[in-house]
């Protein structure tokens, strides 16, 4: 462990390659810090009735603000408020765009160094994995009508990173036509991403095939646009005839 470590950090995920590619530990892998792979639903449960080990806290990387020593400087302390500033509309647009989904807050993220956005749960919501594994226990034993107050267990903060280049686009794109179905559907597609990446469901994928459809066809368009307008090159020298006087 890192000298000085106070804490344990774990993930959860369907498997270890899934934990290991959750975006939430982007800032721990920079740091140096270990971390500990959840795989089985009953992990998570486990863990946190654990609580701690040898002295050292168990800490979710997945769940609330993880109190990385390193984030405590001043430096990081005033690099985050000035950025939680400059993007506090875009937050609370997207807090009321992204209502439907089940994400009570959105914020910005120190623990995100790659990736645009991630869906993390508060201190008392369940993980991804362990949302799944309860509903198929609720299925299995026949009690649908339990899962009508499963969503009061989900308690999705989606956090951005402020330095990503998405993140910036998005702020313009805001700050230019909020309600432009462009705009609207840029930053459901962001969502969606950040909700697989961080091992969510898609609720819809046809929707979510739709926007990607869209995107890519833009990009094919504007790459053909750009071909057009290019003059056609043959590869051959123009032979120029010198004048003689």
């Amino acid at each position: 462990m890192k000298q000085n470590q106070t804490q344990i950090f774990y993930v959860t995920g369907d498997g270890k390659a899934a934990a290991a590619r959750s975006p939430v530990l982007e800032r721990l892998n920079k740091l140096g810090y270990e971390v500990l792979y959840m795989t089985e639903p009953l992990d998570e449960l486990t863990v946190e009735a654990l609580s701690s080990f040898d002295g050292k806290t168990l800490v979710n990387a997945a769940k609330g603000d993880l109190n990385i020593p390193e984030e405590s400087e001043p430096e990081m302390k005033t690099k985050k408020e000035e950025a939680s500033k400059n993007l506090a509309e875009l937050c609370e647009w997207l807090e009321k765009e992204l209502k439907s989904r089940d994400v009570q807050k959105v914020e910005v993220s120190m623990r995100l160094t790659d990736s645009p956005a991630a869906l993390v749960q508060g201190a008392y919501g369940m993980s991804p994995t362990m949302q799944r594994y309860m509903k198929a226990q609720a299925v299995a034993a026949g009690e649908m009508e339990g899962l009508g107050g499963f969503g009061n267990l989900n308690q999705a903060t989606l956090e951005i990173n402020p330095d990503h280049p998405i993140v910036s686009k998005l702020k313009t794109m805001v700050d230019i036509a909020p309600e432009s179905g462009s705009t609207k559907s840029y930053a459901t597609l962001m969502y969606d991403v950040a909700a697989l990446a961080s091992g969510y469901s898609i609720e819809d994928p046809s929707d979510f095939a739709t926007r990607i459809t869209e995107l890519m066809t833009g990009v094919s368009s504007s790459s053909s646009s750009s071909e057009t307008d290019s003059p056609p090159d043959d590869g051959e020298p123009e032979n120029v005839e010198a004048e003689v006087v």
